[in-house]
């Protein structure tokens, strides 16, 4: 059986129209989170998935979407343990992808933005390759032992960040500031601001967990 390519996950962070011109978008299974459901419903699009609490979607489309969807509805009470968007993941996962892409995921709530990130752990950890995609800013996470490429592209900055108390053997290839078995300690942030030099880059690890982030002003 060959297996699903990409889950889209929406949710009710900073959504914005670019992100519907995403690679073969409607090719992959989409599951909208709470408002990004209302977003996605206004965009002409229906998801595959409907999870959350809803606490945040007008009532009427909410009522509309129980009718017809029921099936595809997993609705949770407003007070719980993960957010909308870890339920998700974790839906996405069960789904057994190769790719998880979050929309959504940054925004005005400091604190969401940095459950998001942590929520990413869940995806590598069972071998998905997930990120988050904002309007500024692209986030994924590196586990120990791996490496990722990245491709040259209009968010023109890569900054590093170690996840763990010490990040040891970080390599950087096609970068203006390379590095060999580097070794990077939580509270100095020297990995901000770096750039691909070539068609990609390519950042790897020997232990720890790096966090990523392409950035554009």
């Amino acid at each position: 059986m060959t297996r699903l390519k990409n889950v889209y996950i929406f949710t009710g962070g900073t959504l914005t129209d670019e992100m519907l011109s995403y690679n073969n978008l409607d090719e992959g299974i989409i599951i909208g989170v709470d408002r990004g459901v209302d977003w996605l419903i206004n965009h002409g699009i229906t998801p595959d998935y409907f999870v959350g609490d809803f606490d945040s979607i007008d009532i009427v489309l909410l009522e509309r979407i129980k009718k017809y969807y029921s099936n595809k509805v997993k609705i949770y009470p407003s007070e719980k343990d993960e957010t909308d968007t870890e339920l998700a993941m974790q839906l996405a996962i069960s789904l057994k992808p190769q790719n998880i892409i979050i929309f959504g995921g940054t925004g005005s709530r400091l604190d969401h933005v940095i459950a998001n990130v942590h929520i990413l752990l869940q995806a590598e950890r069972n071998d998905i390759s997930s990120v988050i995609y904002g309007t500024n800013n692209r986030i994924r996470v590196l586990l120990s032992g791996k490496s990722k490429k990245i491709m040259k592209s209009h968010f023109s900055y890569v900054s590093i960040f170690p996840f763990t108390e010490v990040v040891a053997g970080v390599t950087l290839e096609g970068f203006k500031y390379p590095l060999v078995k580097g070794v990077m300690k939580i509270g100095f942030p020297y990995g901000v601001s770096n750039e691909i030099v070539e068609d990609n880059g390519t950042i790897s690890l020997d232990t720890g967990i790096l966090l990523i982030i392409e950035s554009k002003d």
